[in-house]
């Protein structure tokens, strides 16, 4: 009686399917592809394959943006492979959703439910699969469509809190009791409108709140990463396919706003290059830094602020970001990306010796190879990081480019998030990346990361030398990291002495922690609508927190099944 009441059941179902059309809406032109889509990965095997570079390393882009560099591909010349990629974006791009229509609006719905587990053996180490891979147990974008003229979206959730996430004994995503709710969603929403003049060329204006990315990479961008989550940010974007301005306004607390140009071009369709100019301003918004074409330096924003005896440079960092693509070859991309926050020159050491100022710089290189084999593709991926110990790090931490917040729920944990990077300050690193993928199908893909980490590395500074809550707080030049020649606590020699000491740093100070990470994950469609992963890591330290002689070891496992509601009506 059982089986043939469940028998029935989908019997029942399957006549109610058919005889009920499911309202729908096509993806609108102003949608926005959130940082770490997989359609950046699929533009990146198009563009390879053919030998040239675009302009999808950086996120978000709209619809109609992904559209135009979609269809500069070649289709007759590419691969099955690369031809099926190239159906499979221009399908997603086209996509129905759930939708409730309404004349010209839609609300449209993409429900999805994803159930994940975790363990790792050793609680003195962090997750692998950590509070940035984590998904929402249960996820339903909703968006107010107006067409292809604009969208408006954020992703309603029921999730987990970031505090319960980082507890060792959290072994589920699925929140258990009221305290682990994250009350404070959504971290994602926006709206976005453009105008496409041609098929190659548009403009796309968007406010909203979420991640943004500058450069492709495999670590994090050390530009911009989407490892800096819940900034809001107003964001003008011009496009053709050989050039791209953007102006960029983002707000990582209150009263701290980071303004940004952008400038890239396209040569040959092999190589592109970009330069940033910004500057992060601990104050009010102001409307002289709105100026859609001008040059922040030539401003002196420093000297406006009521500069203290002691910093010449009271509530702003200037930031200088460069990027360079290379495709020498088919299926090869070699990529440099370079930002600053400070750089004293050989003059201004030379003719200011009391000067205690010390660099911000930082790195990152690497190549990349997508090749076709088969019904997939081979990947491979090499790439270096180096960075200052006092990379994105100010005189006071109003003014560093990091982003601070906290749950208001819970054990109310305090997070703190660097503009670029997730290995932050004072730190090398190297990661080996290498898989293959059949797209919709299975994929598996291993890593090896290592890192030299000083004592300023990750946010040490923060939760070892500063409990800061980043909320109108004058920091106590005591208590800061930053070279300070006139500290009260000692006398004036020693004061300099110890700042000059500081501003000699070389990276990685102190007693550095070596970490070793080696990670296989592997995926199954079981259909287009059910996915499993399943990860396993191994991570071994040397000097673990910067203790010499400290070595902490152990394993780590993740398994996710995650589900598409929409996929069964549509399928």
């Amino acid at each position: 009686m059982k089986k043939s009441f469940i028998a029935a059941l989908l019997f029942i179902s399957g006549i109610m399917a058919r005889a009920f059309e499911v309202p729908s809406a096509v993806r609108g032109s102003q949608e926005l592809l959130e940082s770490g889509h997989w359609v950046y990965d699929s533009l990146a095997k198009i563009s390879l394959e053919q030998g040239r570079i675009d302009f999808s390393d950086s996120s978000p882009l709209s619809i109609s943006e992904i559209r135009s560099l979609l269809m500069e591909a070649d289709y007759d010349s590419l691969s099955d492979t690369g031809k099926k990629e190239f159906d499979r974006v221009l399908s997603y791009t086209r996509e129905k959703n759930i939708a409730f229509n309404a004349s010209v609006f839609s609300l449209t719905f993409e429900p999805e439910v994803n159930i994940e587990g975790y363990y790792k053996a050793n609680d003195d180490l962090d997750y692998v699969y950590d509070r940035y891979e984590r998904r929402d147990f249960v996820k339903v974008p909703f968006a107010v469509q107006g067409g292809d003229w604009f969208t408006m979206k954020m992703d309603l959730a029921f999730r987990q809190n970031k505090g319960v996430m980082a507890h060792d004994d959290n072994y589920v995503n699925i929140p258990l009791e009221a305290g682990a709710v994250d009350v404070n969603f959504p971290d994602n929403g926006y709206f976005s409108t453009g105008y496409s003049f041609t098929d190659d060329a548009g403009v796309n204006f968007r406010l909203g709140t979420g991640t943004q990315s500058v450069g492709r990479s495999l670590t994090g961008s050390v530009i911009m990463s989407e490892y800096l989550t819940g900034t809001s940010w107003a964001n003008l974007e011009l496009y053709s396919r050989d050039f791209r301005y953007n102006m960029n306004v983002t707000q990582f607390n209150v009263d701290k706003y980071m303004y940004t140009h952008r400038l890239e071009a396209r040569f040959f369709k092999k190589i592109s290059f970009m330069a940033q100019e910004s500057v992060l301003v601990y104050a009010p918004m102001e409307l002289r830094f709105l100026n859609p074409l001008t040059i922040y330096h030539g401003m002196s924003p420093w000297r406006d602020y009521q500069p203290k005896e002691d910093d010449s440079e009271t509530n702003v960092c200037a930031y200088l970001a460069l990027k360079l693509n290379v495709v020498p070859v088919k299926y090869l991309r070699l990529y440099g990306m370079f930002a600053m926050t400070q750089y004293q020159t050989p003059y201004e050491l030379e003719n200011w010796p009391t000067d205690c100022t010390p660099n911000g710089l930082g790195f990152q290189g690497g190549a990349e190879v997508y090749v076709p084999c088969r019904d997939g593709y081979f990947h491979a991926w090499l790439e270096g990081y180096w960075a200052d110990p006092y990379m994105y790090v100010k005189e006071d931490p109003n003014w560093s480019m990091v982003r601070t917040y906290a749950e208001n729920i819970g054990d109310m944990a305090v997070f703190y998030e660097w503009v670029g990077s997730p290995f932050g300050p004072d730190t090398i690193a190297g990661e080996l990346n290498a898989g293959y993928e059949v797209p919709d199908r299975w994929s598996v893909t291993g890593s090896y990361l290592f890192m030299a980490r000083g004592e300023y590395s990750g946010t040490n500074i923060f939760t070892e030398a500063l409990d800061w809550g980043g909320v109108d707080t004058a920091c106590d030049p005591k208590e800061w990291v930053y070279p300070d020649p006139y500290n009260k606590k000692y006398g004036e020699e020693e004061a300099r002495a110890i700042a000059k000491k500081q501003q000699s740093l070389t990276c990685p100070s102190g007693t550095p922690e070596y970490v070793n990470r080696m990670s296989l994950r592997g995926t199954l469609c079981a259909s287009s609508a059910v996915k499993f992963t399943v990860q396993g890591a191994f991570t071994f330290i040397f000097n673990h927190d910067n203790n010499e002689g400290d070595f902490e070891y152990g394993p780590e496992f993740a398994f996710v099944t995650s589900i598409k509601l929409k996929e069964f009506l549509f399928k």
